[in-house]
């Protein structure tokens, strides 16, 4: 058995672990984990040529920067779904059991057209995860699961594909949902797609519940950040002239909004990107920024996201601009306000959600 390594998650250090249960050939990693972990699997697999898979742009950055021995540069692909030139492609697919659950089978769907004639299915994850409840949805696609490690509070397991793989497509999995909102005192109605697993999918969350109905209606030019299944940004742009960008990390969101603004007709447009990196050359442009800004990488709390998110969006607005935030109200929005833009008016506080309005 190889030795492990404290930098690598937990997940990762269960593939070290047995990494001679891999064939030789192709394998694909979904949902990688962003660690250097790929290096010690190329290390000790030089028979193996890696792909890589993940619908998080910032996770993709991470890992295309990673130099590996056995191959000349290891495939970073980022996006919602694997396109058809990687069909029957692969030895192997290992799955890392999605943080939102709801993707487990989508990422099946997907995979199972991506393997060679009997390829293996291998799934790791976190105990606490779920990933224990895995082989209901392996049915379809195996003939029997086998465990083959529990250790550092994950668990690993494989399957032989039963090459009947699943001719569902992307658009195969949007759903949508018909909702009244209060928008600024004025109900409004909006359909809202999702792709799963994608943030406020089937219902208004309460934090964006909150903050629509305490907004007033803001012009001009804007960003929605964190745009989600795009809900914000829609229901801003539904009867103005409002010209929005929505911003997400995560692959499957972004597809998610750009439905939704399509199905109510928003002059919105949804793109990939590393918080707020990928308008950083629009300096001083923005007239607003609304969001309900995530907060958690993973299933940790990270304040970096937070402090990150408020120091470039002082360089993207205009002299003159307004500010709407609803976040946790445990989390240090006000002292982070003050340091990169000015103090902000608590215009909502329930106790679980407070809404930040700056102009």
């Amino acid at each position: 058995m190889a030795s492990t390594s404290n930098t690598m998650q937990p997940e990762n250090q269960v593939i070290v672990r047995n990494i001679e249960h891999l064939p030789s050939g192709k394998v694909l990693l979904i949902d990688a984990l962003p660690d250097q972990a790929i290096k010690e699997f190329s290390a000790l697999r030089p028979d193996i040529i890696w792909t890589v898979y993940t619908p998080y742009i910032d996770t993709a950055e991470q890992l295309s920067n990673i130099n590996i021995a056995s191959q000349d540069s290891l495939p970073v692909h980022k996006s919602a779904w694997l396109t058809s030139e990687q069909v029957g492609l692969f030895d192997a697919v290992l799955i890392y059991y999605p943080k939102a659950k709801q993707r487990f089978d989508y990422y099946l769907s997907m995979t199972s057209q991506l393997l060679k004639q009997d390829g293996q299915l291998f799934i790791v994850g976190e105990k606490k995860g779920g990933v224990k409840s895995c082989d209901k949805a392996l049915k379809p696609f195996s003939d029997g699961i086998k465990k083959l490690d529990s250790a550092r509070h994950c668990m690993l397991f494989t399957a032989t594909f039963n090459n009947k793989a699943c001719t569902k497509s992307m658009d195969s999995w949007f759903k949508e949902v018909n909702l009244d909102i209060d928008f600024a005192g004025t109900t409004i109605n909006l359909t809202l797609a999702s792709l799963p697993g994608v943030f406020s999918a089937k219902r208004l969350d309460n934090g964006t519940e909150l903050l629509l109905k305490s907004m007033t209606a803001v012009n001009g030019k804007g960003i929605d950040f964190g745009c989600g299944c795009g809900v914000i940004s829609a229901a801003l742009s539904l009867n103005n002239d409002n010209e929005i960008v929505a911003i997400d990390v995560d692959a499957l969101a972004v597809e998610s909004s750009n439905r939704t603004f399509k199905i109510n007709g928003s002059n919105a447009t949804a793109i990939h990107s590393n918080g707020l990196s990928n308008l950083m050359n629009q300096s001083n442009q923005f007239d607003f920024i609304v969001s309900n800004p995530p907060f958690h990488t993973g299933l940790q709390t990270d304040y970096s996201i937070v402090d990150l998110f408020l120091k470039n969006s002082a360089k993207l607005i205009k002299s003159k601009y307004e500010m709407w935030i609803v976040a946790n109200s445990f989390l240090p929005y006000p002292p982070l306000f003050k340091k990169y833009l000015k103090a902000a008016n608590t215009v909502e506080n329930n106790k679980r959600f407070s809404v930040y309005h700056i102009r």
